[in-house]
């Protein structure tokens, strides 16, 4: 939620909390990387000299130039320094947390994003369709476009049926301007998680014509 957070924390009854389960699957990852790393420094000459036995070995030409490398526990040090400092980061920064309301602590749960080819324009109207409620209004979403500078993301808070729609516009960076944050909450919200139901791409509020029934048999 990197690219909308700052607008998330100005919003009234939003908090960002660390999340339990993240941040224990990090903090594992770490502990991991570090006995790793201790293992194969105490055990350096012991694996390196299996690495070159295993090399020797081996009738796969790859594996014979490796031959007298012992390579395997360096491989280890490296890789295991490469997920630690990725856990680290996850420890300290925004990937193991969420955002929740703060009245009921429920999470918001992301359920959408798209990258869309919107003129300044097409972008006002798809913000004030949203704001509006009205499903007919903002679907179907116009096609994503591979990078497409107008983002749209939806979370919801399910158990409360509230929903937030954030637009973002610009390249991702310190020229990426945020739209005002849409809250949708109950008939509102209900109309756009059954729009998410459906991908954002079936148009909402129009009744389908019935599929025709079989012919009646003739009496």
């Amino acid at each position: 939620m990197a690219l909308y957070d700052a607008t998330l924390a100005r919003t009234p009854g939003l908090v960002s909390r660390r999340s339990a389960p993240r941040t224990a699957v990090a903090a594992g990852v770490l502990v991991l990387c570090v006995i790793g790393i201790a293992c194969a420094v105490a055990n350096y000459q012991e694996l390196a000299e299996y690495a070159r036995r295993s090399a020797e070995e081996s009738s796969r030409p790859r594996y014979q130039a490796m031959r007298g490398l012992g390579v395997l526990p360096a491989a280890i040090i490296v890789l295991a320094t490469i997920f630690g400092v990725f856990a680290v980061m996850a420890l300290l920064g925004p990937a193991t947390r969420v955002w929740v309301r703060a009245e009921t602590g429920t999470p918001l749960r992301r359920r959408f994003t798209g990258h869309h080819a919107l003129t300044p324009d097409a972008f006002d109207r798809l913000h004030a369709a949203f704001a509006s409620g009205d499903s007919a209004r903002y679907t179907p979403l116009p096609e994503q476009a591979r990078g497409g500078d107008g983002v749209v993301l939806i979370w919801t808070a399910d158990a409360d049926r509230e929903a937030y729609v954030g637009m973002t516009r610009g390249s991702r960076g310190r020229s990426t301007r945020n739209a005002p944050l849409i809250r949708l909450a109950g008939v509102r919200f209900d109309a756009l998680d059954q729009a998410l139901r459906d991908r954002l791409t079936t148009p909402q509020g129009v009744t389908a014509p019935a599929p025709p029934g079989p012919a009646p048999s003739p009496e």
